[in-house]
């Protein structure tokens, strides 16, 4: 999410997402947001031609609210999209939920099919009952790790670590925050096959997003071009390496 400020311009998250929060509006900008993406996504008559997963950061309020799992299915309902999967990433702080509640909100995702990341990994609150609480898709190990790891060995160490944890629970890891060719060799040494960060793609506008989802899932002499098989952006241009 970012905010076209019509002084300031473009704003990163981090200068407003938790004044939001404070005021008790980041539920409502977050379905603000899904609905824009909906509309975006309808009018830019997107076509997937392979599974594709559609992230999105859920806040303490939404997380805690019955009615989530319910919104997640009239978006993916309105979208009439077969190849396309929700995954709601749960936050590193305020999203801590007691286990009856986790439990709860795990199974409805899991029976809607509907996925499940817990958000910058290895930071803020400690989460790691949530990984017995249910079925999590994905780890999203936190950018610092990945700074980190070539000044201190032992990060590698521990991001080996968190590979193997989340083999355990038949989950994957996503890397944010690569931004250079070494930290993405680095963590393709030890494990990590999903990554995040400016060294793929900048932020971009909606439009921007389908032109380029579009492009690199165009169809090729009559097949659809595998995203697994794309390289970073000085190459090509993805995300996904297994």
């Amino acid at each position: 999410m970012r905010w076209q400020h019509p002084q300031a311009g473009m704003l990163p998250p981090g200068s407003f997402l938790l004044r939001l929060e404070e005021e008790g509006l980041l539920a409502a900008a977050t379905r603000q947001m899904l609905r824009q993406l909906s509309i975006a996504w309808k009018r830019a008559q997107v076509r997937l031609l392979q599974p594709f997963f559609l992230s999105f950061n859920a806040c303490g309020q939404q997380l805690h609210d019955d009615t989530l799992v319910a919104q997640c299915q009239a978006l993916l309902q309105d979208l009439q999209e077969g190849q396309l999967r929700l995954m709601i990433e749960m936050p590193e702080r305020g999203g801590d939920l007691g286990p009856v509640h986790c439990r709860r909100l795990f199974a409805q995702c899991e029976h809607a099919d509907i996925a499940i990341a817990l958000d910058d990994f290895g930071v803020g609150d400690a989460r790691l009952h949530q990984l017995a609480c249910g079925r999590i898709s994905c780890l999203k190990l936190d950018r610092s790790f990945v700074a980190a790891m070539h000044g201190n060995s032992m990060y590698s160490r521990l991001i080996e670590k968190i590979v193997a944890l989340a083999a355990v629970f038949g989950a994957s890891v996503t890397a944010e925050g690569v931004e250079t060719l070494a930290q993405w060799q680095g963590l393709r040494r030890i494990g990590v096959r999903r990554f995040q960060g400016y060294y793929f793609a900048r932020p971009m506008a909606l439009p921007d997003f389908f032109a380029r989802l579009n492009h690199v899932r165009r169809p090729v002499g009559g097949h659809a071009t595998q995203a697994s098989t794309m390289k970073p952006v000085s190459e090509r241009g993805c995300c996904r390496d297994d």
